[in-house]
């Protein structure tokens, strides 16, 4: 089979497609983009990358085009493919996943908390769950999961942006496999009749809804049109969630109880949440220092939204990476003004921020290539500030820019550096007790 692929993607999620396809036996097309970014692992499994103008003469002879999360389908593309997918429809029609239990998280704000609470729930009551996080987690990396055998999930948790709601019914022909439950956790736009399939409510709601859990100010909407019979919708929060007005983790609990668990065995699962990976993730505490993972903030303004909660307590900040857009790095001086050490990890926006912090005599450590190097120098701050004295500190990683010129992507970052402060707060602990 021959496969096209619409570029990489800024989060890599076309190599995972492509590593996907190319295992499976496939002869694989890339399509260049702007960057001409061609990992050299892709071309020695024998993918081949072409420019746009090859790719639309490809198009053609391609029996399956996958598109990128976030990136729109060219339409020239669009009307020559003889078949189009992209990640969460090629996982969804994988046959693979036909006997595993499918939750859908969908609406405007709260979608990756409510996913990666339930997903943490249903792990700790014994089922394994796959967790695929809009544009971060390409479906395709689940999917190459499950072609080892010796890999199975019991359940896997779909988080879908409103866009992604009409890509994948598109790619599916407008026909969803089985979807367990199908979960809002706030607004979805709801078809006004019957006739109305511009809405995603229409796009996403049939009848292979087994239950849909939504706001109570949408049941009335959803019955209307006739998508989901009365019976197979709740509303929450019921009377008896624990977790009312608590942002993701109310509409996990309903899904939980949904599945049949006991809410006494819900809430013991819900007792070690310690929230969404990446995104203000504490992963740890020493001596007072608090170690906060926030590899998830790509972009400048998000560092300041970070620190908010944590005015009144120094933080030894640790920032920046790669440039996707022209970012104005002033937009950093908020969070750095707020900051008592400024720890730099290299990247394309580095170098315009290291110009910057020169220009206004601010001092900073690095940059660093290394993750470990970054965080060594953040704690030496710590050090150096308090002295002998045990005050509260905070080592926050916010970066506010992208990580592939020295990770895979910010979730890779995330994970090295809650692997070096948990190693770093290990060995601590050590030289305390001798």
């Amino acid at each position: 089979m021959l496969v096209l692929i619409l570029g990489i993607g800024a989060s890599g999620g076309g190599a995972e497609a492509a590593e996907y396809y190319l295992k499976l036996g496939n002869k694989v097309l890339i399509m260049e983009n702007s960057e001409k970014n061609h990992p050299e692992s892709l071309k020695r499994m024998g993918a081949v990358f072409v420019s746009k103008s090859e790719a639309m003469d490809a198009v053609k002879e391609a029996d399956l085009v996958v598109k990128l999360p976030g990136v729109p389908i060219p339409y020239a593309i669009k009307t020559k493919a003889k078949r189009t997918t992209n990640d969460i429809a090629a996982l969804l029609e994988n046959p693979r996943t036909e006997n595993i239990q499918k939750i859908i998280i969908a609406g405007d704000k709260g979608k990756t908390s409510t996913a990666s609470a339930l997903s943490s729930a249903l792990s700790q009551l014994g089922m394994k769950a796959a967790f695929s996080e809009g544009l971060g987690y390409s479906a395709f990396h689940i999917l190459s999961e499950l072609e080892n055998d010796n890999m199975y999930y019991d359940v896997i948790i779909l988080e879908l942006s409103h866009w992604q709601i009409r890509d994948t019914a598109e790619s599916l022909g407008y026909k969803w496999p089985r979807i367990d439950i199908i979960g809002v956790t706030d607004e979805l736009k709801m078809p006004s009749s019957n006739t109305d399939f511009n809405a995603e409510g229409a796009l996403l709601f049939g009848p292979w809804a087994r239950k849909v859990i939504i706001p109570r100010s949408l049941k009335d909407r959803l019955v209307y049109a006739g998508l989901v019979p009365k019976t197979k919708v709740r509303t929450f929060p019921s009377i008896f969630n624990p977790y009312r007005n608590r942002s993701g983790m109310e509409l996990a609990w309903e899904c939980v109880c949904a599945m049949g668990f006991r809410k006494r065995d819900a809430l013991m699962a819900f007792t070690s949440y310690k929230g969404i990976p990446n995104r203000l993730e504490l992963v740890g505490v020493s001596d007072g220092v608090s170690f906060i993972n926030d590899s998830a903030s790509v972009l400048p303004l998000s560092i300041a939204f970070s620190m908010k909660g944590m005015r009144g307590i120094p933080v030894n900040l640790i920032i920046g990476g790669t440039e996707h857009s022209s970012s104005d790095p002033a937009m950093f001086m908020d969070a750095i003004n707020d900051a008592v050490s400024i720890t730099l990890l290299s990247g394309s926006l580095t170098d315009k921020l290291v110009t910057l912090l020169r220009r206004e005599g601010i001092k900073y450590n690095g940059p660093f290539d290394r993750m470990e190097d970054a965080v060594e120098a953040a704690i030496s701050n710590v050090d150096n500030r308090r002295g002998h004295r045990s005050t509260s500190e905070i080592v926050l990683l916010s970066p506010g820019a992208y990580a592939d010129e020295h990770f895979t992507n910010e979730f890779e970052r995330g994970r090295e550096f809650r692997t070096i402060v948990e190693k770093t707060i290990g060995a601590r602990s050590s030289r305390k007790d001798v």
